[in-house]
């Protein structure tokens, strides 16, 4: 292994790709969107004023899933040029890289034969921690779905089973859950 970061040894700058004249933005086959986070944040309120929290918890969870799961189908292709513990950490980087948060595998009990992961990963700079703290102020439960879904989808589609992250506590701003 060496200290060069993931996304320099799998060379994933190089799988984004800006075009303008078409008005696109894609990431190896997947198109993306380059959105205002705060733009994000209204669609985000607006679902808890219209939905109730639980529906809207739902809905972000389950669109952040199937973000995991593209991103670790992207991953998939990088199997053999690498570690798998490495290609694994594609996901926490992506997730970076995308500007969602700043995940980090502090603890992981990852059983590759029987694709079963139990781990602790800290969030830092998460945009979702950040906008909820903007507007609706501190809370004393995670609030962080979508990156939650996101984690999910990801382990679920690297591993090929359902795995569910019950929770994600992110940092902003010093604030524990935000």
């Amino acid at each position: 292994m060496t200290d060069e970061p993931l996304v320099e040894r799998f060379n994933l700058r190089s799988r984004l790709r800006f075009n303008i004249e078409t008005g696109q933005i894609w990431l190896d086959e997947n198109r993306m969107l380059l959105m205002h986070a705060k733009a994000f944040g209204a669609l985000r309120q607006e679902l808890w004023a219209s939905l109730g929290a639980k529906r809207a918890k739902g809905l972000l969870f389950r669109m952040g899933f199937v973000a995991g799961q593209n991103d670790a189908e992207l991953a998939a292709k990088l199997y053999g040029e690498g570690d798998i513990y490495d290609v694994f950490k594609i996901g926490p980087e992506l997730h970076a890289f995308e500007g969602l948060v700043r995940p980090t595998i502090v603890q992981a009990d990852i059983d590759w034969d029987e694709g079963a992961f139990y781990g602790t990963v800290h969030c830092d700079s998460s945009w979702e921690a950040e906008s909820h703290l903007q507007l609706f102020g501190s809370s004393d439960e995670a609030v962080c779905w979508n990156l939650a879904g996101y984690a999910s989808g990801y382990v679920t589609q690297f591993f090929k089973r359902v795995i569910i992250f019950r929770e994600t506590q992110c940092v902003c701003h010093g604030h524990a859950h935000c």
